[in-house]
């Protein structure tokens, strides 16, 4: 465990190889989730971001790591604030009693949150278990009946869960990986608990994605990570995995689901060595010189969105935004946009109401209200769920208010 809050990282965290590069430098931050009262916010420590290439695996991560401690025992992202949130974790939830397992059995949901996907498992036929650093969601998941763990789950923890109950015949890990301090004891600690026929099924961001879309703003501290289908099938057969199927859904705006088994009998589907070549031929993952593309692309976004607030401006518009999302504070830093162009910002999760955006004195309000405050533009933070917002607020746009959304370049609808 780190002693320090800031550490830089010197190995890969896939391969621990030192052949790493420095391939995109987002400044200093501050942690994305550090929601606090307007006199604490600006005073927040920033950490540096960037982001470092393997040479050795083609991995991709930051540039530093932050004490775990500091950004995950008091967690305010909830997996059922978003209509369409839920709804992917119930259509996830149903493939799995469906196609893996519709008899029951056993289930751990690493990372379980509030016990949203796990309360998908009905009581009566799935022994479900979570585990979860952040105390004030455990009582959210005992509600639903859940038996949760607050704790990080490492080897260490395994042991004493194995020895508690036993192993599972399906593990889960969502959106959870790239926040591992140590992914090689993570996954020593699935391995451990994973019966010889189980699946281990984990979600991650997905590289292509990211850079495809442009979405920079995913880039955060708690993100170690951004990953690609080839480096993790390498990944996993350190600990006895195989890698036997995958899936790109939409969520989180571009996702990487793996299905893995330490049964060597389950067949490999085929579309795993397609994909894998398409990373290295098509999309150019692999390639340093995409990394500089990708800078670039941040920087003409930045530049085509000031314009946009500026000619706003000259208009007596009013700006406010929707979404007080983690990325959102990668995105109000690194941009330099502050409370002197949003007034405020709008977020469904009623623990972040009162709040500011990290290192901004940006109030985060109920949507409620949005129909009494002069707003003529809204800029949609959540992107993923840009759909929803427009359909929401179409009173608003009845009255002349203009959404601007910012991916993949800066668009006034």
């Amino acid at each position: 465990m780190q002693n320090k809050d800031c550490v830089q990282i010197k190995c890969c965290r896939l391969c621990n190889s030192k052949n790493l590069k420095k391939v995109v430098d987002l400044g200093k931050t501050p942690l994305a989730n550090a929601y606090s009262k307007v006199k604490i916010s600006k005073k927040l420590k920033r950490y540096p971001l960037g982001l470092k290439y393997c040479f050795n695996c083609g991995h991709l991560q930051l540039t530093h790591s932050i004490k775990p401690s500091k950004m995950f025992s008091n967690y305010l992202y909830k997996t059922n604030t978003s209509k369409k949130n839920f709804l992917h974790f119930k259509k996830y939830a149903d493939e799995i009693k469906k196609k893996y397992k519709s008899n029951g059995g056993k289930i751990l949901d690493i990372a379980s949150n509030d016990g949203t996907f796990l309360n998908f498992f009905e009581e009566k036929k799935y022994f479900r278990l979570g585990i979860d650093p952040a105390k004030n969601l455990k009582r959210l998941s005992k509600k639903k009946g859940i038996i949760q763990i607050d704790n990080f789950f490492t080897k260490r923890e395994s042991d004493k869960i194995k020895k508690r109950y036993g192993d599972f015949d399906i593990i889960t890990a969502n959106h959870v990986c790239a926040h591992v301090e140590n992914l090689s004891d993570f996954f020593s600690g699935v391995q451990n608990l994973l019966k010889k026929d189980g699946l281990f099924i984990f979600e991650i961001s997905y590289r292509a994605s990211v850079l495809k879309k442009n979405t920079f703003d995913t880039i955060y501290h708690e993100h170690l990570d951004y990953h690609a289908l080839y480096p993790i099938c390498k990944f996993v057969k350190k600990f006895n995995l195989n890698v036997i199927n995958f899936k790109t859904p939409d969520a989180q705006g571009g996702s990487l689901r793996v299905y893995a088994s330490k049964n060597k009998n389950i067949r490999i589907q085929k579309n795993i060595k397609k994909q894998i070549l398409k990373e290295k031929k098509t999309l150019n993952l692999f390639k340093t010189v995409t990394y500089k593309k990708f800078e670039k692309k941040i920087a003409d976004c930045k530049y085509k969105l000031h314009s946009i607030i500026q000619n706003c401006k000259k208009n007596h518009m009013n700006f406010a935004g929707y979404g007080a999302a983690a990325k959102t504070t990668t995105f109000l830093n690194y941009f330099d946009i502050s409370e002197k162009d949003i007034k405020f910002i709008f977020d469904d999760n009623k623990l972040k109401h009162g709040l500011c955006i990290p290192g901004t004195k940006i109030n985060i309000l109920n949507p409620s209200v949005l129909d009494r405050k002069k707003i003529n533009v809204l800029i949609i933070f959540a992107w993923n769920y840009a759909d929803i917002i427009i359909k929401k607020n179409k009173k608003f746009q009845k009255k002349g208010g203009k959404f601007l959304i910012p991916f993949p370049k800066p668009k006034l609808l």
